[in-house]
C-alpha cells in the first residue's frame, strides 16, 4: 500500500534510489556526468534510468504494506498480471496447491519469464509446465525491487519472455541486523497469516565486500467454505431453459440460467442418492438417512435437465467440513545468502545461494465419489440382498424394481463419500539455487560478467484420503456369510469374495492389470465389507481397508552458464548523440525433469490419475546474443535526444525445435527534457518445454457432452447427425454424462517453437515545473503464433462429427462401443469408450492481447504537513483473444470481458508521512465482467450471439477494494505498523468463491487485520 521508491541496479549490482515511484518515471537525478546504470530489459548501461520498453517497479517494502505473506498475491493485484495461480486459485490441478505462478497479460505462466538479478530461476512446478518458478520461493525481506517489463524480451533474455519479464532484484549491499515480524487474521477469526524474518549484512575490506544472510518463516492458514456464511450455501446459476434449435441468436426470450441461492444436488448425497424415473419431468431423488432408510429429498426442484437441482431442503451442497477449500495451508522456511568481494575493479567474485522448504496442505477436490461408472468396471454395482440395507430401503428397492423379497436385484446409486474422509494434497517442496560468478570493469566504460547458475526443485506429493479401487469393488459386494455358504443367514457380514471364489476378480480397468492381479489375493484376504448406506456408517476397519494414500516424487534441475561483455564506443568514436552502447555474449542452458508415482497409483488401482513415469531426455540450448544502443542526436532543437536500439539472439535447441532467432528494435525520442516518446518491436520465442514434448500418455478426465446424444444433435453443424449415424451411433441414443470421461493425454515430441510479435508505443512526461510528478502512457499489442495448445476432449468429439464427413484427424483419436450389452468398462451401445480418447498438444493456435497502460506518480512535500507519495496504475484492455478452434483457425474466441479478464483494472496508493507517523491508503478496482462467455451474448466477427438469453443476470459488477495502514517510527531503530485489508469486507459476487480460475481475480479472505514490527540494530 502506498508508493515505494524504485531502484535501478548499477553495474556492480549495488542498488541506488531513484527519485520517483517507477523506473520509467524517474526524474533527472544528481548522478555525476557520464554515470550510467543497468535497468531490466537491457544489458547496456543507460543514463538517467531511460528504458526503451515499459517498466513498472515495485519496491521491496510494498510487500509488507499488506497482510498477506505471499509475494505472488501482492504482484497479482497489479493490472498487468492475471491471477492464474494465486494462493486461493492454486488447487485446480494435480500438484499445484500453494503455487504462485506469474502470468502477464493472461497469456499463461509459461509465457512470462521470471528472473532473479537478471538470471533464470529453476521452476517450481512439474506437471503444469516445468518452467515457471514459484515466486513463493523468493526471499521477501531481501527484495530490493521487482521490475515488470511489458512485451517480448527473448532477444535479451531468451525463451519464454513472450508476454514480458518479471525480474526480482535483491539487496546487494545490506549492512546491519534487522528483525521483522508480522501477523494477522480475518475478522472471521480464520485465514491466519504470519511472517518472521532475520536479515543480517556486513560490509568488509573497506566496503569492497559485503555478505548478507536472510532467514524467513511464513505461515498461511487454510480456510474452507464451511467456515463462512457467504460461502456455506451454494449460490449460483442453474440451467432452467433449453432454447429450441434454430432460435434467433440462440434465444427464445426466456433466460436459460437463473441465479438461485441455497442450491443443493439432485444427483448426489453424502450418504448416497438413488435416482428413480417416475417423478414427471425429473428423476426422483431419494437419499439414505443415517439410519439407512431411503426417503425423498426435500426442496424445490428446478432445472432443464432430467436430474435437476434442489433449492433449499435437506439435500447436500458439498460444502460441509473440508470439502471445499478456499485457500491451502502453507508453511515456508527459507535461507538466502548473497555476497561479493572486489579483489580489484576488474575482478569481483559474487555468490547467491538459497534453500526454501514449502509444506502445503490443500483441499479442493472433495472426497471420493461413486456413481456406477467411476471405476469403469461393471462390478461397480450394489445388490438388494446387501445385508447393510435397512429393511425399509430393501423393501423400497424391491417394490421399485418389482421383484420378490430375497431377490438379488442389482442397483446403482450416487454418493459423495464423506464417511470415508476428504481427499487432500500434502506437498513438500524443496528449492535449491546456487549462483557463482565474477564481474568486473576493464578499459574505459567496459564491463563483463561470467556466471554459472544451478537450481534444483524437489517435490513430494501425497494424496491423502485416496481410495484403492480394487478393494472398493470387493468391499461394496457385502453378503451374509451363512446365507452364501449354506443358505441360512447367521448375521456375519463379509465380502462376497472371501466366501465365493467367482467374485475374486482383479480391477478390469487397471493401467497395469498384471500388478492388479498380483495384489488380488492379499486384497481378498484383508477385505472388510463397507456400509455406504447413510452418512457415518463406514466402520473404522472398512475405512482403513479402503483408504490408500498416493505418493508421487518429482525433480527439476536447471544449469545455466552465461557470459557477456558490455560497453560503448567512446574509446574509438562517438555519434552526435554520444557513444554507441554495445553488449554481446553467450549462454548455455540444460534442464531435466522427472516424475514418478507409487506403483499402486501408477497401476491405476487408486482414485487418482494414473501417470506413467516421466523421465524425458534433457532439454539443452546454446545461444549467442548481441545488443546495440545508437544515440543519433542530443541537445539540439526538437531533439533533446534520439536513440535507436536493437538486439538479436540466435538459439540452437536440441531436438525438434532446432534453430530460432529472436530480435527487437526500438526508438526513443525526447523533443525536450520533460517529454520522451518510445516505441519497440520485438520478435520473441517460446520453445516447447519438457512437459510439452515428452509427457507420456496417461489417464485424465474431462467433463464432456456427447455430440451424438439426442439432446445435442442440434447444437452442431448440419452434418453432425448424419456423421453420428455413419459412425454407428444408434438413433435415439441419448447418453448424458453425470461425471467425467476418462481419456488419455500426453506430449508431442514434434512440436516447434512458438513465436510472438509485440509492439509498444508510449511516452514519459516528467515536467520540470511540477517537481516529483511523472506520467507514463504505453500502448501494447502482442500476437502469439504457432501456439502450443492441447486439443481438448470436447473439441475432439465435436470436430469429428461437425466436419463434412468422418474422414478427419479427430475421428481417429477415439472409438465408441458398438456391441450389444455393456462394454469393457460398463459403456452402453454407442458410448465413447473409457480411457480410449487420446489428446495431446499441437502447434495450431494463436493468442492476441492489446491494451493501454497508464501510470501517474507524485512525490513531494505538502507545506509543513509532511511528505506525500502517490501512484495510480490503470490498464484498459482492447483485446484478449484466443484462436483455438482447430477446425476453423480464424475463429476468434474473445476472452476479454469474461470472468477473470476485465476490460479495466486499476490501483491507486497514497502515503502521507508527517513526523514519525505514516498514513497509507490503497484502492484496487476490478471492472465488470460478463456471466456468459462473450460470444454467447455479443456479436463477434459478424457472428450473431450464440445464446442471447444466457442468464437472468448478465454481469458481475465492478468491484472496489480498500486497504488502510498506519505506521509509526519509534526512534531510528524501531517501526510499528498495523492495517486493514479489504476494509469494507467485499466478497466475491454472484456465488463465486475466489477459488476458481476466473474468480481468482477476487479476494475471498474478506476483511483482514494485521500488525507488524521492524527492529534494526
Amino acid at each position: 500500500m502506498g508508493t515505494a521508491p524504485a531502484y535501478a541496479q548499477d553495474t556492480d549490482g549495488q542498488a541506488t534510489t531513484a527519485a520517483e515511484p517507477t523506473v520509467d518515471q524517474a526524474q533527472e537525478t544528481t548522478e555525476a556526468p557520464g554515470e550510467t546504470i543497468v535497468v531490466t530489459g537491457s544489458r547496456i548501461r543507460r543514463p538517467n534510468l531511460d528504458s526503451p520498453v515499459p517498466v513498472t517497479s515495485i519496491g521491496g517494502e510494498e510487500f509488507f504494506q499488506t497482510g498477506t505473506t505471499s509475494v505472488g498475491d501482492v504482484l497479482n493485484e497489479l493490472p498487468a498480471l492475471t491471477s492464474t495461480f494465486s494462493q486461493s486459485n492454486s488447487t485446480r490441478f494435480l500438484g499445484t496447491s500453494g503455487l504462485n505462478l506469474l502470468d502477464l497479460r493472461g497469456l499463461g505462466p509459461q509465457r512470462t519469464l521470471v528472473l532473479v538479478n537478471g538470471r533464470r530461476h529453476v521452476a517450481g512446478d512439474i506437471l503444469n509446465n516445468a518452467v515457471s518458478p514459484d515466486v513463493n520461493a523468493m526471499p521477501t525481506d531481501l527484495i530490493e525491487r521487482v521490475d515488470i517489463v511489458t512485451g517480448g524480451s527473448s532477444a535479451i533474455y531468451g525463451s519464454d519472455a513472450i508476454a514480458g519479464v518479471v525480474n526480482f532484484v535483491l539487496k546487494d549491499n545490506f549492512e546491519g541486523f534487522q528483525i521483522r515480524g508480522q501477523g494477522g487474521l480475518s475478522d472471521d477469526s480464520d485465514a491466519p497469516d504470519y511472517y518472521i524474518s532475520a536479515l543480517a549484512g556486513k560490509n568488509f575490506a573497506g566496503g569492497r565486500g559485503n555478505i548478507a544472510l536472510n532467514l524467513e518463516y511464513a505461515h498461511q492458514g487454510d480456510f474452507y467454505a464451511s467456515d463462512r456464511e457467504e460461502y456455506r450455501n451454494n449460490n449460483g446459476f442453474v440451467v432452467v431453459d433449453n432454447d429450441p434449435f434454430g432460435s434467433p441468436n440462440g434465444s427464445d426470450g426466456k433466460p436459460d440460467r437463473v441465479f438461485y441461492k441455497n442450491i443443493r444436488s439432485g444427483s448426489y448425497a453424502n450418504g448416497g442418492m438413488f435416482l428413480g424415473n417416475s417423478c414427471g419431468p425429473y428423476y426422483c431423488s431419494y437419499h439414505f438417512l443415517p439410519n439407512g432408510n431411503l426417503v425423498p429429498v426435500t426442496g424445490t426442484k428446478v432445472g432443464a435437465s432430467s436430474i435437476g437441482s434442489f433449492i433449499g431442503g435437506d439435500g447436500d451442497n458439498f460444502r460441509d467440513g473440508t470439502q471445499l477449500g478456499l485457500r491451502p495451508r502453507q508453511d515456508r522456511y527459507s535461507a538466502n545468502l548473497i555476497a561479493h568481494f572486489e579483489i580489484s575493479p576488474a575482478f569481483v567474485p559474487f555468490i547467491e545461494a538459497k534453500y526454501v522448504r514449502s509444506e502445503v496442505l490443500g483441499s479442493a477436490s472433495g472426497p471420493f465419489f461413486f456413481n456406477g461408472g467411476v471405476t469403469g468396471s461393471p462390478r461397480e454395482v450394489f445388490y438388494t440382498d446387501n445385508p447393510y440395507l435397512s429393511a425399509q430401503a430393501r423393501n423400497f428397492l424391491n417394490d421399485y424394481y418389482g421383484v420378490a423379497p430375497g431377490t438379488s436385484q442389482p442397483f446403482y446409486f450416487n454418493e459423495n463419500a464423506t464417511s470415508l474422509t476428504n481427499r487432500q494434497e500434502s506437498l513438500k517442496r524443496d528449492t535449491y539455487r546456487l549462483v557463482g560468478g565474477v564481474r568486473g570493469e576493464f578499459g574505459s566504460n567496459w564491463s563483463y560478467e561470467v556466471s554459472a547458475n544451478y537450481g534444483r526443485f524437489d517435490e513430494e506429493n501425497k494424496i491423502l484420503g485416496n481410495v484403492n479401487l480394487q478393494r472398493f469393488l470387493l468391499a461394496i459386494d457385502a453378503v451374509d456369510q451363512g446365507l452364501v455358504q449354506n443358505g441360512v443367514a447367521n448375521g456375519n457380514i463379509v465380502c462376497r469374495a472371501t466366501v465365493d471364489p467367482t467374485a475374486r476378480v482383479a480391477l478390469e480397468t487397471a493401467a497395469n492389470p498384471t500388478f492388479a492381479g498380483a495384489q488380488l489375493a492379499a486384497d481378498v484376504a484383508a477385505c472388510r465389507p463397507v456400509n455406504f448406506f447413510g452418512v457415518n456408517n463406514v466402520s473404522d476397519a472398512a475405512r482403513g481397508y479402503l483408504l490408500q494414500d498416493s505418493i508421487a516424487n518429482g525433480r527439476i534441475t536447471q544449469f545455466v552458464a552465461n557470459a557477456f561483455v558490455s560497453g560503448d564506443s567512446s574509446k574509438w568514436f562517438e555519434l552526435p548523440g554520444g557513444p554507441v552502447g554495445i553488449s554481446f555474449g553467450a549462454e548455455y542452458r540444460r534442464e531435466t525433469a522427472s516424475y514418478t508415482q507409487d506403483e499402486f497409483t501408477q497401476a491405476g488401482l487408486t482414485f487418482y490419475n494414473s501417470i506413467p513415469t516421466f523421465d524425458p531426455p534433457s532439454f539443452e540450448v546454446k545461444e549467442v546474443f548481441g545488443e546495440l544502443s545508437v544515440p543519433i542526436l542530443k541537445d539540439v532543437p526538437f531533439f533533446n535526444s534520439l536513440t535507436l536500439s536493437g538486439a538479436v539472439r540466435y538459439a540452437d535447441y536440441k531436438g525438434s525445435t532446432g534453430n530460432v532467432f529472436a530480435y527487437n528494435g526500438s526508438v526513443e525520442w525526447s523533443p525536450v527534457r520533460d517529454l520522451r516518446f518510445r516505441g519497440n518491436y520485438s520478435r520473441s520465442v517460446r520453445a516447447p518445454t519438457l512437459v510439452d514434448l515428452y509427457t507420456p500418455f496417461g489417464q485424465n478426465y474431462a467433463f464432456v457432452t456427447d455430440p451424438c446424444s439426442l439432446d445435442n444433435l442440434g447444437e452442431g453443424t448440419a452434418t453432425r447427425e448424419a456423421n453420428c449415424r455413419a459412425a454407428g451411433v444408434p438413433a435415439g441414443y441419448n447418453f448424458e454424462y453425470v461425471q467425467t470421461l476418462g481419456f488419455l493425454s500426453g506430449g508431442n515430441p514434434d512440436l516447434e517453437a512458438e513465436t510472438s510479435d509485440s509492439y509498444t508505443v508510449g511516452f514519459v512526461l516528467q515536467p520540470r515545473w511540477i517537481r516529483g510528478l511523472s506520467l507514463t502512457v504505453d500502448f501494447y499489442d502482442i500476437t502469439v503464433n504457432n501456439t502450443i495448445s492441447s486439443v481438448g476432449a470436447q473439441d475432439i468429439l465435436d470436430n469429428c462429427y461437425d466436419a463434412a464427413d468422418l474422414n478427419n484427424q479427430y475421428c481417429s483419436l477415439f472409438q465408441r462401443y458398438t456391441g450389444a450389452g455393456t462394454g469393457p468398462r460398463g459403456e452402453i451401445t454407442g458410448q465413447v469408450l473409457e480411457n480410449n480418447l487420446r489428446a495431446g498438444p499441437l502447434n495450431y493456435a494463436k493468442l492476441k492481447v492489446r491494451g493501454i497502460d497508464a501510470e501517474i506518480g507524485y512525490r513531494g512535500a505538502i507545506g509543513n504537513i509532511g511528505n506525500l507519495s502517490t501512484r495510480a496504475i490503470y490498464s484498459h484492455n482492447f483485446r484478449n483473444d484466443s484462436y483455438l478452434d482447430p477446425a476453423d483457425p480464424g475463429r476468434r474466441d474473445q476472452q476479454l470481458g469474461e470472468l477473470g479478464y476485465p476490460k479495466d483494472e486499476a490501483q491507486w496508493s497514497l502515503d502521507l508521512q508527517t513526523g514519525p507517523i505514516t498514513l497509507g491508503y490503497k484502492m484496487r478496482y476490478v471492472g465488470k465482467m460478463t456471466v456468459a462467455p462473450w460470444e454467447a451474448t455479443h456479436t463477434v466477427q459478424g457472428r450473431a450471439p450464440e445464446d442471447a438469453d444466457y442468464s437472468d443476470i448478465t454481469e458481475y459488477p465492478s468491484t472496489f477494494y480498500h486497504n488502510i495502514r498506519v505506521q509509526m517510527d519509534v526512534g531510528k531503530s524501531y517501526n510499528l505498523y498495523l492495517g486493514v485489508d479489504n476494509l469494507l469486507d467485499t466478497v466475491p459476487p454472484l456465488g463465486t468463491t475466489g477459488a476458481g480460475f476466473g474468480s481468482g481475480i477476487y479476494d475471498n479472505v474478506g476483511r483482514f487485520l494485521y500488525a507488524g514490527f521492524v527492529a534494526k540494530f
